[in-house]
């Protein structure tokens, strides 16, 4: 095999890592890119390009919301956006289903 041929297949695999998406989904999570954000009252919500997880199906409009006893979470999505790179970090959001009609954040992990 030459060496021309094996360069090109290692570059062709390096690029498709690079530009491969995939998103994951269970139960009590989603993982996606927040494609909007929005403030009520204490709560930071925010939708996922990949939609809701399982428990909370029925949501409005795909709205998820961090409460507001989730100050850290709120500030990392928030600190995100006012930098611009919200739409850069692929997240992992955990819910703990619906709360009062709302879709309600326990945890967030950057993927």
């Amino acid at each position: 095999m030459s060496k021309k041929i094996v360069r090109g297949a290692i570059v062709s695999a390096i690029v498709g890592l690079g530009i491969s998406h995939s998103a994951s989904a269970g139960p009590n999570y989603q993982e996606g890119w927040v494609i909007d954000i929005t403030m009520a009252g204490g709560e930071v919500m925010i939708r996922l390009d990949t939609g809701l997880p399982d428990n909370c199906a029925g949501a409005p409009y795909g709205w998820m919301s961090i409460p507001a006893t989730g100050k850290p979470m709120q500030a990392y999505i928030l600190g995100l956006q006012l930098r611009g790179d919200l739409g850069d970090v692929q997240m992992r959001v955990f819910t703990a289903g619906l709360v009062n009609g709302s879709c309600s954040v326990n945890q967030i992990d950057p993927t």
